[in-house]
């Protein structure tokens, strides 16, 4: 690795830490996809739960 005035040896270039860190992780605009299904699953999930719990919270009370 060469450093930002080319010596070998010496720190990486900012560029070639970026392309590093890219390669690895991936930019920011990858991650909100994951997050976001994440998320809408998990309120889908939820309300499907409260739904159900209200609808046998009515049942019971009216029985």
């Amino acid at each position: 690795m060469t450093s930002e005035d080319g010596e070998p040896g010496g720190e990486p270039a900012r560029e070639e830490l970026d392309r590093q860190v890219r390669d690895h992780y991936g930019s920011w605009r990858d991650q909100p996809k994951g997050l976001a299904c994440a998320v809408i699953a998990a309120f889908l999930v939820l309300t499907t739960v409260a739904f159900g719990l209200a609808v046998l919270a009515f049942v019971l009370a009216v029985a």
